[in-house]
């Protein structure tokens, strides 16, 4: 190939072309993705995934791959169902190994390069676009792909496994976009009809992967209208007409959709009481972000990505004094869109789209300010115009036989190597918690999340003080996401205090953490807990459990609590409705089916108590307190012989362990409002009577083996 002879296209046959287009993009993908195949799971990865138990697909049916498309049932609705599908044949195929995640996160993004390449390539050849004139489509194509694809900002969309959301919203985003382009250049009306088919077809799995697809027909329209159209006073009126029509439509469907979901409009909205900042600041702090994201685009230093950027909000135009700054020169730059719209439609829609892409996440919904991940479709157009200019560079100097055009493809080769080098350094920081977080809390000392997050990775690698002092720094900082995250914080601190026995320290996290947050998950019922031990004050720990209930915010383990709460309270019928709830939302939780057991033992239902201490001791490997039940079970029933069968299966579990610290373990302090225990007075004559033979046994073995 010719590949300076810019005079002319590159003598390859379209299909060669094609086929070298793919291979070449697929090789500087995995190379520089090579070192992420077993980067671990990441913060939102854990309870999109990993604890999502409905994409935890084990076996195909109808029912079991439905609820897939409801993985996050607070959200309401269907939420992201193509997106979370394939998370589900993941975990189908390959369970939680992130090997098989990451595969088909980087064909994801190998595949959006390459239709990404095809869309450019052929928007060049439009007859009439005029910057398409002279130029070699097939090299500005293929390199503007090559400059997105190896992005180091893409890492976020490509590494992090959950934020498949974004790069596959992306895949079927610019395949509509490429379908769409076919079918308005074909010449026949069946081919036309097939295009359009599967240009609709991946825009619903475009939004079905993430909702900020939505901007796709505004992105649609102004490619129609500005590259194939072209700008004129006819087709000026005639857009404007459809873009009127087209407006009240989609408006009409809004609110039809909000007032038939389940999901309302003012959900969204209400989001901004748990955020510390207004709609009106978070519209202006984006105005500066817009701008970062522009800088991190075109110097993607690794030194300068990070998963949380610890932004400062912009309470005013002018606090911080960028924002003005930062609004002046969006303006300018889209006020200049326009004005070279007709003489340059390419560059004018290679802005537009940015921006336009943009709306959803960067403007006044209620998520949180910075994401990386969020460029993944906006910058997709964003090297074309920088390409060109590349083009137009090397083509001038090489007609005036200069050393600036091998200068010029010596740049180009530097700047890729240059980003694909940053890019494989950045994957590193993916390959753990410790070192994600590690590198947010160097790059942003003050960062609330990165300090409460690395803490966190702390504590759950038992690794308690340095969690402890992690998670205190955190406390002294201000989230900039979300206000109730400050409580969670504090909730940790009381775990931790909790499991050191230092009760009052305990005590005074969790308090803290509900003065942030009434609702905080686990904090109510935590605390429950505590007081059920040390306070005596029944009606306390009642009021703590039905708050945790009310706030719509309980595990299982507050409708456990609950119930035993009433089981101790006498109160058996209301214990056992709160315990069945338990069990509906986790069949496995040992507490409940003790529970269960317990109450009906206590009702004189001893076939149902039977029942469920069996299932309490096949949960848990041995349950050694479900055998202690079963033995008072058996022993009220006057199944002797059974009794000292469970009886005699705890001591051969226990054989090598002193018995009474055991006890007092399994069995807990006597006054517990959330602790119920087996009667040891029928426990301990029968367990005396099963060590009483033990030892005459022995006695046996020790003189015949001195006899012989």
């Amino acid at each position: 190939m010719k590949i300076f002879d810019l005079d002319s296209e590159p003598s390859l046959s379209e299909c060669r072309k094609k086929v070298f287009g793919l291979i070449t993009l697929s090789i500087i993908i995995l190379v520089i993705y090579s070192n992420t195949f077993h980067a671990s799971w990441h913060f939102d990865d854990i309870p999109n995934i990993v604890q999502s138990r409905d994409l935890h697909l084990t076996e195909f049916s109808w029912e079991n791959i439905k609820k897939t498309f409801f993985s996050r049932p607070r959200v309401g609705g269907v939420y992201r169902p193509v997106a979370c599908f394939t998370f589900a044949l993941n975990y189908y195929f390959g369970r939680d190994n992130v090997f098989g995640y990451h595969i088909v996160n980087l064909s994801i993004h190998i595949l959006t390069a390459y239709f990404l390449f095809l869309f450019i390539y052929h928007t060049l050849r439009l007859p009439s676009l005029k910057e398409g004139k002279g130029i070699d489509a097939y090299f500005v194509a293929l390199l503007s792909a090559a400059f997105w694809a190896i992005n180091p900002i893409h890492t976020q969309a490509v590494t992090y496994i959950v934020q498949r959301m974004a790069s596959m919203a992306g895949m079927f985003y610019i395949m509509s976009m490429y379908f769409y382009l076919k079918g308005r250049r074909a010449n026949q009306s069946w081919t036309r009809i097939i295009f359009f088919l599967l240009c609709g077809v991946s825009a619903l799995l475009a939004y079905g992967s993430k909702q900020n697809a939505i901007m796709l027909p505004a992105s649609l329209f102004l490619y129609d209208f500005l590259l194939i159209q072209g700008i004129s006073r006819r087709t000026t009126k005639k857009n404007l007409a459809i873009f009127l029509f087209g407006a009240v439509v989609i408006i009409s469907i809004g609110f039809v959709y909000f007032a038939l979901s389940e999901t309302k409009l003012s959900w969204y909205f209400n989001l901004y009481h748990t955020r510390p900042f207004t709609l009106w600041e978070r519209l202006m702090t984006e105005t500066r972000i817009i701008i970062f994201y522009i800088s991190l685009i075109f110097y993607p230093m690794s030194t300068r990505l990070s998963l949380d950027h610890n932004i400062v909000v912009s309470k005013s135009l002018y606090d911080p004094f960028t924002t003005i700054l930062a609004v002046i020169l969006i303006l300018g730059i889209v006020i200049s869109a326009v004005f070279i719209s007709k003489r340059r439609p390419l560059i004018s829609f290679c802005i537009f789209f940015f921006f336009i892409n943009h709306i959803v996440e960067s403007s006044i919904l209620p998520l949180e300010l910075i994401f990386e991940h969020r460029n993944y479709i906006p910058s997709m157009f964003l090297f074309v115009p920088i390409v060109i200019g590349l083009f137009h560079a090397i083509s001038y100097f090489s007609h005036k036989r200069s050393m600036m055009q091998v200068v010029v493809t010596i740049s180009i080769i530097l700047i890729m190597i240059g980003e694909g080098h940053s890019t494989f350094m950045r994957n590193f920081t993916w390959k753990s918690e410790e070192t994600l977080w590690i590198d947010v809390v160097e790059k942003y000392p003050q960062s609330f999340r990165g300090n409460h997050n690395l803490a966190k990775y702390y504590f759950e690698h038992k690794q308690e003080e340095k969690a402890i002092d992690g998670y205190k720094k955190a406390l002294e900082m201000e989230p900039i996401h979300s206000i109730d995250e400050k409580s969670m914080t504090a909730l940790n601190l009381g775990i931790i205090y909790y499991n050191r026995g230092e009760l009052e320290k305990a005590k005074s996290y969790y308090l803290q953490a509900l003065t942030i947050d009434p609702c905080t998950k686990g904090a109510n019922n935590n605390l429950a807990v505590l007081l059920s031990t040390t306070a005596r004050d029944q009606e306390k720990v009642f009021n703590l459990l039905k708050k945790a209930i009310e706030c719509g915010r309980q595990s299982t383990q507050e409708q456990s609590n609950m119930g035993l709460l009433f089981i101790k309270a006498g109160r058996l019928d209301a214990g056992i409705a709160y315990l069945k709830k338990a069990l509906e939302m986790d069949p496995k939780n040992t507490d409940a089916l003790e529970g269960l057991g317990y109450a009906y033992m206590k009702k004189g239902l001893l076939g149902k108590a039977s029942t469920y201490f069996r299932k309490a001791f096949n949960q848990t490997p041995r349950n050694i307190r479900a055998l202690l039940y079963l033995a008072e079970l058996y022993t009220i029933g006057g199944h002797t012989e059974k009794a000292q069968e469970s009886l005699s299966q705890f001591v051969g579990f226990v054989q090598d362990r002193d018995l009474g610290p055991l006890l007092d373990e399994l069995l807990g302090e006597e006054e517990n409002f959330l602790r119920i225990r087996p009667d040891m007075a029928i426990i301990y004559p029968l367990l005396s009577k099963i060590y009483e033979q033990k030892i005459t046994s022995l006695k046996k073995n020790k003189e015949f083996c001195l006899n012989h």
